[in-house]
């Protein structure tokens, strides 16, 4: 069977470089929600040939041997690159760690098989494929969120069923953690790795302005007010200037001449702008039919009239300008405020900025701090699923795997050093990293990245309406939310 495993690889690989030729590599965004691309310039009329474009290349898959394995013990594969982890810069961490591993006990022998992820889901997840239809499926696979693992719906096994046979107590994790870590009702992991969302601020900006920073606990106000939609949209406007000086809240200020920002929800798509508002899933399982939420409908025009009306937020024009850094708005140093996840600390100098993070803010009642999380899945067609799980549970409580992917650990316990870590990457910021573990409270459920039939279609639709409001002013929102829900459809209806 290594044998065959090894061949497939090999023509898995010599199939991705083909690929590459035609296509090209896709760049692999920072995590599981990524930028909308800047379009390409215009080509000029040619007059000579073009000049050759050198041809990408995808990294071969990395595979392990079994090395300080006991002689008895049961050889288990790990499949990585589904989501983090198969970057060159991680992969020596990986295999260190699983060599401890297979010499710290006698009953598994962990076998890595890292397959380059090229941001676009090709390579990795089609590798995948071919193992699974092979009769070749690894036994564990991960780190993976809930795209990731969407892309597979069905062919995960109930990690509840494991435990409970394990004897493992499951009532040690939050039950909110439990939930977000199940999909369609199946507990597909055990919480890893954790990044909740929240707010990052600019702090030279607040004192620029003179305003206080926003609140660090649930339940505080601001400035003598509910920290609600309404303050906040109040406080993006105050620190939204236009090159006179003037803020968005003056009659004379120009929106055409925005040299700073109040708030940017960076780096997600149309459901990630909608967890401001609650969870919720565009899709009714029961009738199969495309459903745009009220808090979604809400949501979106609220976030529209942000841009276009009160003019707190960049347009597309705005953010993917030298000016906003292309995208990448925050470390600009022209936005006050940005709603990301615990991964975004990856993206920006933390010790350069002079910044901190704020609770979200109390919408129609309640909180709504949309989550990303990876786990360890066992698939269903694992011949070990038994050791399997013993195997994982033992990963998702590794301090040495949190500090690799870059997550905030589920377990409590582990927390402080992950922070400590943290902290001397920032400093001399202080950061309250009581936010982040408070905002684990608020999860978006249903999840913003929940599977959708036709889950990579529906996606793209998603991703293009944010695109359309972000770049088209006096849009009909009714008639572009209605054009939306029966694009949806048509997908949900051509799903394979």
């Amino acid at each position: 069977m290594k044998k065959n495993l090894f061949i497939l690889n090999i023509l898995i690989v010599l199939a991705s470089m083909i690929l590459a030729a035609c296509g090209g590599a896709a760049t692999q965004a920072p995590a599981t929600e990524a930028p909308a691309a800047t379009e390409a310039p215009a080509e000029s009329a040619a007059t000579e040939a073009p000049t050759a474009v050198p041809t990408p290349t995808i990294p071969p898959p990395v595979q392990t041997g079994g090395e300080g394995c006991d002689p008895g013990a049961t050889q288990l594969t790990w499949y990585i690159g589904l989501g983090a982890g198969s970057n060159a810069d991680v992969i020596p961490a990986e295999k260190a760690w699983v060599e401890n591993y297979n010499k710290s006990q006698k009953e598994a022998c962990v076998l890595l098989n890292i397959v380059y992820n090229d941001g676009g889901g090709g390579n990795s997840y089609n590798a995948l494929r071919a193992l699974i239809a092979g009769g070749n499926a690894p036994d564990i696979v991960g780190p993976v969120g809930k795209n990731g693992r969407a892309s597979f719906q069905g062919a995960v096994a109930d990690v509840a069923q494991l435990a409970e046979a394990a004897g493992f107590d499951l009532s040690k994790y939050d039950p909110k953690l439990l939930e977000f870590t199940k999909d369609e009702g199946v507990l597909v992991g055990l919480p890893f790795a954790l990044f909740p969302s929240f707010i990052f601020y600019n702090k030279k900006l607040f004192d620029e302005a003179q305003l206080p920073y926003p609140p660090h606990k649930v339940g505080e106000q601001y400035d003598g007010k509910d920290w609600n939609l309404e303050t906040l949209q109040e406080l993006a406007m105050k620190l939204t200037v236009d090159k006179n000086g003037n803020d968005a809240n003056s009659d004379a200020f120009d929106p055409k001449s925005v040299t700073q920002f109040g708030f940017y929800d960076q780096w997600t798509d149309a459901r990630g702008v909608a967890m401001l508002f609650g969870g919720g899933i565009p899709y009714d399982e029961a009738t199969g039919k495309a459903v745009i939420p009220d808090s979604f409908v809400a949501a979106w025009k609220w976030y529209y009239d942000g841009i276009w009306k009160y003019h707190f937020m960049p347009t597309a024009d705005y953010y993917n300008s030298d000016q906003f850094n292309k995208g990448n708005v925050f470390p600009s140093g022209n936005l006050a405020m940005a709603r990301v996840h615990t991964w975004y600390t990856c993206c920006f100098d933390n010790s350069k900025m002079s910044w901190d993070i704020a609770v979200m803010p109390v919408i129609n009642g309640q909180i709504t701090a949309k989550l990303h999380g990876d786990t360890f899945a066992i698939l269903k067609d694992s011949k070990h699923q038994d050791l399997a799980f013993k195997v994982l549970s033992d990963m998702v409580v590794d301090p040495e795997l949190a500090v690799i992917y870059g997550g905030m650990p589920a377990v409590v316990a582990d927390r402080p050093a992950f922070f400590a870590a943290k902290s001397e990457a920032a400093a001399p910021n202080e950061i309250d990293w009581s936010v982040a573990e408070a905002m684990l409270d608020y999860p978006d459920l249903p999840n913003h990245e929940a599977w959708l039939p036709n889950l990579a279609e529906a996606n793209a639709l998603l991703g293009a309406f944010r695109t359309t409001m972000d770049q088209t002013p006096d849009l009909d929102m009714d008639e572009a939310i209605a054009k939306l829900q029966a694009d949806l459809q048509a997908a949900y209806d051509s799903a394979p």
